[in-house]
């Protein structure tokens, strides 16, 4: 992991009519990391997430991506929207192509061995390819809108409880499967999720969303070290001490 900041957020606030979800947020994500972001429901990560990619407008603050503004680049942004969200009358395969179809000139033929490609670094078998999201399971639509994610070869990766639903040997495999991509494919990570499995199996450091701004950030132990209110609570309940004995007999 750099110390190059990868994204940059300063003094964000966000509101729905007279409703402020977020007010002087700042937030550095680091180059080539797995962000966990948490925090209670309705606290508006999901809402962050889609600030920072410009799906949302924001009420004020700035979004900065600055080891790409300094080499003079846009960013390359994939995102795994909750529960997958893959057009239900095309194809596995066809949903990865279709930001090749929208983005690029390249060739169908090309555009389908690349498709088929990026489903295989998710994990997902080729007699998968070739079946709508409705005839495979949560697990395989969760790894096939990965694989859309990662289509046009982005640098940053935003998951949105990629693992919410899923039985907890498939949500292992996934998260093993997130952290084996990012290391990979030099990726840094975005990853919002209420899984204490998650956050203690993959991240580097881990962000918590709370009363409208990041009211922590840093390795785990750094993070639930003398933690207080909704954090400790968070982190010290039964799943929480579960997730950490986890992680430790795992070597993590």
């Amino acid at each position: 992991m750099s110390e190059e900041i990868a994204i940059r957020v300063r003094g964000l606030e966000s509101r729905f009519g007279p409703q402020v979800v977020h007010r002087d947020l700042d937030l550095d994500v680091k180059r080539g990391e797995i962000l966990g972001v948490v925090g209670p429901s309705g606290s508006g990560k999901s809402v962050l997430l889609r600030q920072i990619v410009g799906l949302d407008r924001r009420a004020a603050g700035t979004v900065e991506f600055p080891y790409l503004e300094a080499e003079r680049r846009e960013p390359r942004l994939g995102v795994m929207f909750q529960d997958g969200a893959l057009f239900s009358n095309l194809t596995v395969l066809e949903n990865v192509e279709a930001p090749l179809r929208e983005h690029t000139h390249i060739s169908p033929q090309l555009r389908s061995e690349i498709a088929g490609l990026k489903l295989g670094m998710a994990g997902l078998a080729p007699d998968a390819f070739v079946k709508q999201p409705a005839q495979i399971s949560g697990g395989m639509r969760k790894r096939a809108a990965v694989a859309r994610a990662l289509a046009l070869d982005p640098e940053l990766l935003f998951l949105d409880e990629p693992t919410a639903g899923l039985d907890p040997i498939a949500a292992e495999r996934f998260d093993r499967m997130v952290q084996e991509l990012a290391r990979s494919l030099g990726l840094t990570v975005f990853l919002v999720t209420h899984d204490l499995d998650t956050l203690y199996a993959v991240c580097d450091r881990v962000a918590v969303l709370y009363n409208r701004k990041i009211a922590a950030i840093g390795a785990i132990e750094d993070v639930t070290k003398d933690a207080q209110g909704w954090v400790k609570e968070y982190f010290s309940g039964p799943r929480g001490r579960a997730a950490e004995r986890a992680a430790a007999a795992a070597g993590g």
